[in-house]
C-alpha cells in the first residue's frame, strides 16, 4: 500500500525522510500497512512544529530534520510500550462478536463508546475526574513563583535543551528549577502527575 499523503510545497528531503520512517515502522511495534499515512502525518506535524527552532548556524538542516523525526518515533515507541497502554496486551478485534443479552450476537465495536470505552456509564465520571484534575493543575500553576511558571509552560511545548537554549541559562540551573517544580506540585498533591 502507498500512502496517498501530498506533500506539495514541503521540502523533498523531510518528505522522502518522513516515507521512508513510517515504512521502515511498518511491522514493528503492531503498526500495519494501514498506519502508514497516520505515522506520516504525525511524523510531518512534528516536524513542521519544531523547524521554528532550526538554526543554521549549530546544524545542517537535513541533520536537524533526522534528528526530530528520529526522536519522535523514539517517543512514539515509548508510548506503544507503555505499560498502560502496550500493543502487546490486545488481544481482541473489534469485530469480534459478544452476547447482547438478548440472545443475539452484537460485534464488540458496537458496544465502544465515542471515548473508545466499553458501555458509556462512567463517562460523566472521567470528565468530572479529568476537570477537577484540570483545576488542579491551574491552581498549583498560578501559584508558583514567574520563574517556575514560565518553566512550566515552556516543558508543555519544548524539551529541557530547548528551553535552556531559548532562555539561554545552563540546563543544570533549569534541572534545579525543574526539582522545585516537581517540589511544589507534590506539596500541592499533584505527585502522581509529574
Amino acid at each position: 500500500m502507498v500512502s496517498q499523503n501530498s506533500y506539495n510545497g514541503i521540502d523533498k528531503y523531510a518528505a522522502d525522510l518522513i516515507r521512508h520512517k513510517a515504512r521502515q515502522l511498518v511491522g514493528k511495534a503492531g503498526f500495519t500497512e494501514d498506519d502508514r499515512p497516520d505515522l506520516e502525518q504525525e511524523l510531518m506535524i512534528d516536524l513542521l512544529q519544531r523547524m521554528r527552532h532550526f538554526n543554521p548556524a549549530k546544524a545542517k538542516k537535513t541533520t536537524f530534520m533526522a534528528r526530530i523525526v528520529e526522536r519522535h518515533i523514539s517517543t512514539i515507541l515509548e508510548a506503544r510500550f507503555a505499560q498502560c497502554r502496550d500493543w502487546r496486551l490486545c488481544q481482541t478485534s473489534l469485530n469480534e462478536p459478544l452476547d447482547n443479552g438478548e440472545g443475539d450476537t452484537t460485534e464488540r465495536i458496537d458496544f465502544l463508546d465515542s471515548e473508545g470505552s466499553l458501555g458509556g456509564g462512567n463517562r460523566e465520571t472521567r470528565e468530572r475526574l479529568a476537570h477537577e484534575i484540570r483545576m488542579d493543575l491551574d491552581r498549583a500553576i498560578a501559584s508558583l513563583p514567574e520563574e517556575l511558571r514560565d518553566l512550566c509552560v515552556r516543558l508543555h511545548d519544548s524539551t529541557m535543551a530547548e528551553v535552556a537554549r531559548e532562555m539561554g541559562i545552563p540546563r543544570t540551573t533549569l534541572y534545579d528549577r525543574l526539582s522545585k517544580l516537581r517540589d511544589a506540585f507534590r506539596e500541592a498533591g499533584l505527585e502522581d502527575y509529574l
